[in-house]
């Protein structure tokens, strides 16, 4: 999937590597990896045991910007560099790094490849909401649906890991913290076909 998000971006993609969660496989894998003008890593960026990617990043020189956002879904995203390798760590769950990708890296990508800023976000269209939809208490969620026409409809599941409605959505909602929308609302989504 990422692969495919970072062609359609226009980037070429020159190494791509499955790891273990093993510190001294990982460590060599990133010395080889921030080689290049960017590196995305997908999984090992959040807080459970096997979560290693912060440690081997700061054991290999580099240096860490960010850890965790607050996005729903996507909040154990990191951002760093080693030299002159921006890198990109996104969650391991599907849907989180779907977002995570198109939110934050998809943007610094075009703007390395010299992208102005109006080119930098998702196109975007004006939608009539199906449904109510509320957001997470504390972080903006982005709600992936389908447009048909002028009309946004929230589809499937919404956790991190649920792939159908990932599957179906040509578009995303952001809805603000404890944001209420009802059925009929005027919302602004962003499309991603």
């Amino acid at each position: 999937m990422l692969h495919a998000l970072a062609r359609n971006t226009g980037v070429r993609v020159t190494m791509q590597k499955h790891c273990p969660d093993n510190f001294d496989t990982l460590c060599t894998t990133l010395r080889d990896a921030v080689q290049h003008d960017a590196l995305i890593i997908s999984g090992g960026v959040s807080v459970g045991e096997h979560d290693l990617v912060r440690e081997a990043l700061r054991a290999i020189g580099a240096e860490i910007d960010l850890w965790r956002v607050a996005v729903k879904p996507g909040k154990p995203f990191l951002f760093g560099k080693c030299d002159r390798c921006l890198i990109f760590g996104l969650p391991g769950n599907p849907v989180s790094a779907f977002v995570t990708f198109l939110t934050f890296v998809r943007p610094a990508l075009l703007q390395m490849m010299g992208a102005t800023n109006d080119a930098l976000a998702l196109p975007r269209t004006s939608a009539c909401l199906t449904h109510e939809v509320r957001g997470d208490e504390t972080r903006p969620h982005y709600f992936r649906g389908e447009l048909t026409g002028t009309r946004f409809t929230v589809i499937g599941r919404q956790e991190s890991h649920a792939l159908f409605g990932l599957a179906r959505a040509n578009s995303l909602l952001r809805v603000l913290p404890g944001e209420k929308l009802s059925a009929g609302s005027e919302v602004e989504v962003s499309l991603i076909h």
